[in-house]
């Protein structure tokens, strides 16, 4: 799939898809195909993919976002309790949501694809707040991903 992608649209088209392809489907790793990458390309090529990732990955994000205000308004019923038991567990990550979200975007845990739907509603962050952590901790994650590709 990805020298299909790349064939079609060339490697930074193809980072870019994969990027928000990973975001949206946490299945798919940027992390692998920027690791993979890292040995066939130059250092200051590496720069430019790992900011066309960053940016990839982060439109996801931001679809993630906006979702996550609509989708705490919708549900009724079981769905709606299941919802209030969880809120009572992330207001425990609510004394420190910007670290929270820092730690994920450059680790992974908790998952960002799912702070990404609660950042809103219930950690009550702005988007231009959301963006800027999102956004560092992928280029760190990111470039650590570069650098362990790089050794092999």
């Amino acid at each position: 799939m990805v020298d299909s992608l790349s064939a079609t649209l060339g490697l930074y088209g193809a980072t870019l898809a994969i990027a928000f392809i990973a975001g949206m489907f946490p299945i798919v790793s940027i992390e692998v195909f920027l690791g993979l990458t890292a040995v066939r390309v130059e250092a200051r090529e590496l720069v430019v993919l790992i900011g066309i990732a960053v940016i990839g990955h982060q439109i996801a994000k931001t679809v993630t976002y906006y979702a996550g205000a609509g989708v705490f308004e919708l549900p009724r019923g079981k769905v709606r309790k299941q919802i209030e038991a969880a809120k009572a567990r992330i207001d425990r990550w609510n004394q420190r949501p910007r670290l929270i979200m820092f730690v994920a975007a450059v680790t992974g845990l908790p998952p960002l694809y799912l702070l990404g739907f609660i950042a809103r509603p219930l950690m009550k962050m702005g988007i231009t707040t959301f963006t800027v952590i999102s956004a560092i901790g992928r280029i760190l994650r990111y470039t650590g991903a570069v650098m362990i590709g790089g050794l092999f």
